[in-house]
């Protein structure tokens, strides 16, 4: 399985795939399954979660997400 098919948050749930988010402002990073992500994103493009998340560390905006593949 290939990360190219996953296009929003329900994918990852979909493929039991992971995010990475990283704060580009304080290079915090967090791991977030993918229940976990709709959960507190609900169903969404990674554009507008990228939007939506803010740094728990520094309180920036700006996150940087990535897919991680199925462990």
């Amino acid at each position: 399985m290939s990360a190219k098919h996953i296009r929003n948050t329900g994918d990852l749930m979909r493929f039991r795939a992971s995010i990475r988010i990283d704060c580009p402002h304080c290079a915090a990073a967090r791991t977030l399954s993918g229940l976990e992500t709709v959960t507190a994103l609900g169903v969404c493009s990674f554009e507008e979660a990228e939007a939506r998340l803010k740094c728990g560390r520094c309180g920036g905006k700006g996150a940087r997400v990535s897919v991680l593949p199925p462990v």
